[in-house]
C-alpha cells in the first residue's frame, strides 16, 4: 500500500508546483511531510530488519536507492537548460557540487533564496528536502540504536519546531525545511515501526499520543481561535495528524498488491522530474510552439520522463549486480 501512497504524495507536490491549493492549503507541503514519517518508518525497516543495524551497508543501499535515478534527471535537466538557455544557468563550482551532494541544496536560503523559482544554479528544486531525507538517514541509525538519542533529538526538535511556529525563529525553515526542526517527524515514523513490531518503549507510546493530540490541539486553535498562521503550520500540523494514522493503517496491510511495486518507484521519479516538464511548458509556451493545458502536459511529459527514468534505472542496477557477482 505504501506504493499506493507515495505515488498520491508525488502527485500532489507537482500539483503544488502547479499553483493547485486546496482551500488555500499547499498540499505539497502536507505531502512532504507525511514522506518525513514513511522515510523514518522505512529506514527502522531497512536498518534493523534487513540490514541488522549494519550502518555501512545501510547507508549503501540509501545511496543506491536516492543517486542514479536523481544523476539520471540531473543529467536530463543539464542537457535542456545547456541547449535553450532556460532561466540563464549558471555553473560553477558550488552550484555543481550542490546539485550533486544533495545536502547543500537543504540550505539554499543561505546560498540562494530562489531555488524554487530561477533554475540557474538549483537544477531540482524540490531536492532541498531530499537533502533533509539524507541527513535524516544519517542520523536515523544512532536514534534506532541509542534511546537516549532518540528521546533528545525528537524533543529538541520537536522544541524547535514549535518554537519556529510561534515565530520566535524563522518559522518557515526551522518549522519545515531544516533537519533541526522536523526530524521528529522522521521519529515518528520509527516509533510507529517500533510498536507494530512490539519492540517500543513508553516514550515512543507517550511520543506519537502527545505528539499528535498537541498538534489536534493547535489546528483548533488556529481554526477556531485565530491563533495567528506562520508560514506552514496549518499544512506541516495536518500533514501529522494525518499521516500518523494513515501509516499505522497501512502498514498492516499484507500481501501484494498490483502495481504497488511501480508506483513506488515511479512517485520518486514524478517527485524528481516533474520540474524539467514544469520548465519545457515554459520554454515552448513562450515560444508560441504549444497549445495544450499546462497541467495536463506537465502530468504526461512528467509521467513519460520517470518511466524512462525507470527503465534506465533498473538496466544500471542490473549492470551493477552483474559486476558485482564477477
Amino acid at each position: 500500500m505504501f506504493g499506493y501512497l507515495r505515488f498520491i504524495l508525488a502527485i500532489f507536490v507537482m500539483l503544488s508546483h502547479l499553483g493547485v491549493r486546496f482551500y488555500g492549503l499547499n498540499i505539497g507541503v502536507f505531502a512532504v511531510v507525511i514522506f518525513y514519517i514513511l522515510a523514518g518508518y522505512v529506514v527502522s525497516y531497512i536498518y534493523n530488519d534487513i540490514y541488522n543495524r549494519n550502518y555501512r551497508l545501510f547507508l549503501i543501499d540509501r545511496i543506491r536507492r536516492i543517486f542514479p535515478l536523481y544523476l539520471f534527471i540531473l543529467f536530463l535537466i543539464t542537457i535542456f537548460l545547456s541547449a535553450t538557455h532556460y532561466g540563464n544557468p549558471h555553473f560553477n563550482f558550488i552550484n555543481i557540487f550542490s546539485n550533486l551532494t544533495i545536502i547543500p541544496l537543504n540550505f539554499y536560503m543561505w546560498i540562494d533564496s530562489t531555488i524554487l523559482t530561477d533554475p540557474k544554479w538549483c537544477l531540482i528544486p524540490p531536492a532541498w528536502s531530499l537533502g533533509t531525507e539524507l541527513q535524516a538517514y544519517i542520523l536515523l541509525p544512532f536514534a534506532v540504536i541509542f534511546p537516549k538519542f532518540r528521546y533528545s533529538s525528537a524533543i529538541l526538535t520537536l522544541i524547535i519546531y514549535i518554537v519556529a511556529n510561534l515565530n520566535i525563529i524563522h518559522p518557515d525553515y526551522y518549522g519545515y525545511r531544516l533537519i533541526v526542526g522536523v526530524f521528529f517527524i522522521f521519529i515518528l515514523g520509527v516509533s510507529i515501526r517500533d510498536i507494530l513490531l512490539l519492540r517500543y518503549s513508553r516514550f515512543d507510546i507517550y511520543f506519537l499520543i502527545l505528539t499528535w493530540i498537541g498538534v489536534l490541539f493547535l489546528l483548533l486553535g488556529i481554526f477556531y481561535i485565530n491563533i495567528p498562521i506562520e508560514a506552514y503550520i496549518r499544512e506541516t500540523s495536518l500533514g501529522i495528524l494525518i499521516g500518523v494514522p494513515l501509516v499505522y493503517i497501512l502498514s498492516k496491510f499484507n500481501g501484494e498488491i498490483p502495481l504497488n511495486k511501480i508506483l513506488g518507484p515511479l512517485s520518486y521519479a514524478i517527485f524528481l522530474s516533474h520540474f524539467l516538464a514544469i520548465w519545457i511548458f515554459d520554454y515552448l509556451n513562450n515560444l508560441n510552439l504549444i497549445n495544450f493545458s499546462k497541467p495536463y502536459f506537465v502530468t504526461i511529459l512528467t509521467l513519460i520522463i520517470s518511466f524512462l527514468g525507470i527503465f534506465v534505472e533498473r538496466r544500471y542496477n542490473f549492470l551493477l549486480k552483474n559486476v558485482e557477482k564477477m
